[in-house]
């Protein structure tokens, strides 16, 4: 790649990865134009019968939200939020934008205020979270991209879905050193899970990010009697909190316990979704 980075659809790219789209158009600055054309796709499927056969491709849209530009291309959706490929104009970089959908009794200067906590981490082994905004009906947080998937993804594309040793303890090196990070700043993640370590790139052993913070916890020296997170990660405590709601767990221990099961499921041949 150039030194002086990439045109990527007419916004520059410099110094990071990105995420290349069917018919997105990268240029070298002041030289040539290349084109990515997907060899492989997933069949488009008719929305009803009067859409034209073969189905009409997407045009690809955007919407400008302070410094960043939001695209159409859609990374993944899920119960509560969706997460759309965006550009940010000043830093010359791909971000992911989390959208949700608030709610109409929600405070959100309640809710700005915990984002402001996670803005302000800053760890190699943390997702980054660059800016939040807000508007009637939305909730935008726009977070660092990591283009490698998830450690889920990545267990599972393994002969026999587990990982060496060696690459195991690589990658609980660095989620170790993440949640140290985040305990030494009185904050429980309460969701660690495969599907919740993103890749930072494609690769053996990667770089790998804790992310998704959104039952993410200050203060977490405190007991909690509400149980959350997956069912399959909880400590013991969490799985009696879940029967005696006048039991409580913590949840700094909690994420230790998380961690070890995730261990567990990289070394070990097991089915994910038997555990």
């Amino acid at each position: 790649f150039s030194t002086n980075g990439l045109i990527l659809n007419g916004h520059k790219i410099r110094k990071s990865s990105v995420l290349l789209m069917d018919g997105d158009v990268i240029q070298i600055p002041h030289s040539q134009k290349f084109e990515c054309l997907h060899v492989q796709k997933q069949p488009e499927r008719k929305a009803n019968i009067f859409d034209p056969t073969p189905p009409r491709i997407p045009s690809l849209k955007t919407k400008r939200i302070g410094r960043y530009l939001v695209t159409s291309h859609c990374l993944g959706t899920g119960s509560f939020a969706t997460v759309h490929l965006a550009i940010d104009t000043i830093a010359y970089r791909q971000v992911a934008c989390k959208t949700i959908k608030r709610k109409s009794h929600d405070k959100i200067e309640k809710v700005m205020k915990e984002v402001d906590i996670l803005i302000a981490l800053d760890h190699p082994n943390i997702n980054r979270v660059w800016a939040a905004r807000h508007d009637d009906t939305f909730l935008h947080i726009f977070l660092e991209l990591c283009t490698g998937g998830d450690l889920f993804a990545y267990i599972v594309g393994h002969q026999d879905s587990r990982l060496c040793e060696g690459e195991t303890k690589y990658i609980m090196y660095q989620l170790l050193k993440g949640l140290k990070y985040l305990h030494d700043r009185l904050i429980s993640h309460r969701d660690l899970k495969p599907e919740n370590i993103l890749l930072h790139t494609p690769g053996p052993y990667p770089r790998i990010q804790i992310a998704d913070f959104g039952l993410a916890r200050p203060k977490a020296y405190q007991e909690t009697f509400n149980v959350c997170g997956t069912v399959s990660y909880l400590p013991p405590e969490g799985i009696l909190a879940l029967d005696h709601k006048h039991l409580g767990y913590v949840g700094m221990p909690a994420d230790c316990w998380s961690a070890g099961v995730i261990m567990y499921i990289m070394l070990a041949y097991v089915y994910l979704w038997l555990i």
